[in-house]
């Protein structure tokens, strides 16, 4: 599975640009504290927040959150981490572990909402496809790629999808998975083989489709 880690946000975007850190109202005082230990506490929060927004972001992505929502939601597991912050313990797997929690629950959140409230089954992504420049060949052909594997994973269980996204994509070996999850090391490994299953069967069965609808043409 490739990671995208080199490859930037769809649509050419940044989300260090596109969503702001949580300042808002009352939370904007307590992040900008006067003097002592909270003064550090809310520089290492805003040095977390800008170190792992596009792991959060991408994640969220690939946790099925539509691109429409995803700054929106990105915004909203800042501004849960920002009120849990004193919680915050390192146990040698830096903050993403923790972060991943976060994401994990507003994306499962997002997507019972989606079902519950569906506007735009394919969030957002036909209408991005129809209005980037037409002269930009190969941009087309990444966004296509990654809009395939988006496609792809949203048909694995959002618990293999966590563990295969974890392990294949962030790199973090099936014992910190275990960890960050909360779920025994043998189901790691069994939620691990599947997914990798799923998915490629996904992908394949994508892109015979694809295949099929340009032969009709």
């Amino acid at each position: 599975m490739t990671d995208e880690k080199g490859v930037g946000h769809p649509g050419g975007m940044s989300p260090a640009h596109a969503v702001p850190i949580p300042e808002h109202g009352a939370r904007a005082a307590s992040l900008k504290p006067a003097t002592g230990v909270h003064e550090t506490r809310a520089g290492a929060f805003r040095r977390m927040y800008e170190a792992q927004l596009d792991f959060v972001w991408r994640n969220l992505r690939r946790l099925g959150v539509s691109e429409a929502d995803v700054d929106d939601k990105a915004q909203e597991v800042f501004v849960v981490a920002h009120r849990r912050f004193a919680e915050f313990e390192e146990r040698g797997h830096g903050p993403r572990a923790w972060l991943f929690q976060i994401v994990l629950r507003v994306a499962s959140d997002a997507r019972r909402h989606r079902r519950r409230h569906p506007v735009d089954p394919d969030g957002g992504a036909a209408q991005e496809r129809q209005s980037m420049p037409p002269n930009q060949a190969d941009s087309i052909d990444l966004r296509q790629q990654l809009d395939l594997l988006d496609r792809a994973l949203r048909t694995i269980d959002i618990g293999k999808r966590a563990v295969l996204l974890l392990h294949e994509v962030e790199e973090m070996t099936a014992p910190e998975v275990a960890e960050v999850l909360g779920i025994p090391l043998n189901t790691v490994y069994s939620r691990l083989r599947v997914a990798r299953s799923d998915l490629e069967e996904a992908v394949g069965k994508l892109q015979r489709e694809q295949e099929e609808a340009r032969n009709e043409r």
